[in-house]
């Protein structure tokens, strides 16, 4: 649907619009456009994944279970590497354009005349709902948008719900310490539903467990009701799950990196609390998911001459991660304007054997300006250009140093889009 309604912009052009709404947390907007339609949310069993990092990686490897047992999934997350279709995914692979601009339009007039009107992501929410309703999903697996509490994706009652991690991150809307950020994200757990808790730090887990005890919510915590390990083999490592329903030895994740392991075990986790409901998803489909998960820019390889890797990391916590992942390496980073960006170099630049910064293309971009600043104890080189950014790391890479490009999910993608264009690069896709 390309054509224009009573608003007299084109459903992606409307989409577009909101944005200018920015990021607003509530319920009001989200309940009045799923209203309308008929309460989507409530038309096919969910699972609600909350936490600082990790949440695509969680719903995308049970995602991968649950389709290895032949169930018929949905998944949302956020945000988009290149394609708004890549948010709302059917057995793994991107909604139909035409069919996204339908739904997108189907709530247009709609929200329009909601004051204020709603946000971007309370739209796409909106979206996803109807989209898997529309398609009858045995199961849509849903990555909460930011914190929990608020979040408009809230608004479901899931089978089951988990929370990944809790680190610093969106303090403007969320707090600015662990246990605060743990209480926000703490808002998906709900009366009676069963969670998966995978912090393992003290302070925030304990803000988890007091609401889980509060609302009567039955809790699954790492370390106590499941552990899990993680060989020290170099990039794609053996995981290895001890739980109340499954015991696996040996599993070699498709996601690479040794912070893999938790969200792995986070999503195994959340699988045993499914298994009543979903009986053919057992040991075997467990272990194909996690053999088998596809999921973009999670220190993905897309080149093998030099090695060029891209991940996402867009926060201090995530970077911490990435930097004891690969030897010293030629980094070219690019961060967004909200985000710690002195933390965040302090974190890669021990691992950088040369530091390339720059800005991506967009508004949301930090300004290179600001990014040399917060780098002026680091030796460094800076490109104001993007593109001449990864030209120059691809160049200074080689054998002995892998070129690795992150910093934000805008610089990830932006880069992979070039990487295939302009340097025949062959990554995963979504299919």
């Amino acid at each position: 649907m390309n054509g224009a309604t009573a608003t007299g912009l084109t459903p992606r052009a409307f989409l577009s619009s909101l944005e200018l709404y920015g990021i607003k947390l509530g319920l009001d907007n989200i309940t009045c456009l799923l209203d309308g339609a008929g309460r989507p949310q409530d038309q096919f069993p969910s699972v609600h994944v909350a936490g600082t990092n990790g949440k695509g990686s969680v719903v995308a490897m049970l995602d991968a279970m649950l389709m290895a047992a032949g169930y018929h999934t949905g998944r949302f997350t956020s945000p988009h590497l290149l394609e708004l279709s890549e948010r709302f995914l059917l057995d793994a692979r991107a909604v139909d354009d035409a069919e996204l601009d339908e739904h997108i339009a189907f709530y247009q007039d709609a929200a329009a005349a909601i004051d204020p009107p709603p946000t971007y992501f309370e739209l796409v929410t909106a979206v996803a709902f109807r989209i898997f309703a529309t398609h009858q999903v045995e199961c849509a697996l849903v990555e909460v948008g930011m914190g929990g509490r608020f979040d408009s994706t809230n608004v479901l009652a899931p089978l089951a719900a988990a929370v990944t991690n809790i680190d610093l991150d969106h303090q403007k809307f969320l707090g600015n310490t662990r246990e605060a950020i743990a209480f926000e994200k703490a808002g998906i757990i709900k009366a009676g539903i069963p969670v998966v808790i995978g912090e393992e730090a003290e302070g925030p887990q304990r803000v988890l467990r007091e609401r889980a005890r509060e609302v009567n919510a039955p809790a699954r915590i790492v370390g106590r009701d499941y552990r899990f390990s993680v060989n020290d083999a170099y990039m794609h490592r053996e995981f290895s799950y001890e739980g109340a329903c499954f015991q696996l030895d040996s599993v070699r994740l498709a996601l690479a990196g040794a912070y893999q392991g938790e969200n792995a075990a986070t999503a195994v986790a959340l699988a045993e609390l499914l298994q009543p409901h979903f009986p053919k998803l057992d040991a075997a489909a467990v272990r194909q998911g996690l053999e088998t998960a596809c999921w973009p820019c999670r220190l993905e390889r897309v080149m093998d001459t030099p090695a060029v890797y891209i991940d996402v990391a867009h926060n201090t916590s995530g970077a911490e991660h990435l930097a004891r992942e690969l030897p010293a390496s030629v980094i070219v980073l690019a961060v967004s304007s909200d985000k710690n960006a002195r933390e965040m170099v302090h974190a890669l630049g021990p691992a950088a054997h040369q530091l390339i910064l720059t800005q991506f293309p967009g508004p949301r971009a930090l300004p290179i300006e600001r990014l040399c600043d917060a780098a002026r104890n680091w030796p460094y080189l800076w490109e104001p250009h993007f593109d001449m950014a990864i030209f120059q790391g691809l160049r200074l890479a080689g054998t002995q140093y892998p070129l690795l490009i992150t910093g934000s999910i805008f610089c990830a993608g932006e880069a992979r889009r070039l990487l295939v264009e302009e340097h025949h690069a062959i990554p995963i896709r979504f299919a």
